[in-house]
């Protein structure tokens, strides 16, 4: 993971300019590397049972990531799709469910 992180600011991103404006929006999940490590808080009630939502979600966000390398000057946008994938699929069967960090209730702003 890259060092981003120069100043003692944290480095947050914008919330998308459709969210204040629309009629129902919820935050599903937020990622972070700290020290080097991690970090993630996601919203575990969001779908409910429906697991699958969250694999739709995450192939969503693989082809944002693919779509941003493309627009960085990455080439080929189905081979930066397959990278994607490739790290998806070497590190998901590898990794036991790993049981750790806290669970909260969900702030409200």
């Amino acid at each position: 993971m890259s060092d981003l992180q120069d100043a003692d600011d944290l480095l947050e991103l914008e919330i998308p300019e459709e969210v204040p404006e629309a009629d129902q929006a919820v935050e599903l999940i937020r990622a972070w590397v700290a020290d080097g490590a991690l970090v993630v808080t996601l919203n575990s009630e969001a779908f409910g049972e429906r697991l699958e939502e969250w694999g739709r979600l995450l192939a969503q966000i693989g082809h944002h990531v693919a779509r941003s390398a493309s627009m960085n000057g990455e080439t080929g946008e189905q081979r930066l799709i397959a990278a994607v994938r490739k790290g998806f699929d070497e590190a998901f069967p590898k990794n036991e469910l790993a049981v750790y960090g806290k669970a909260r209730k969900r702030v409200t702003h």
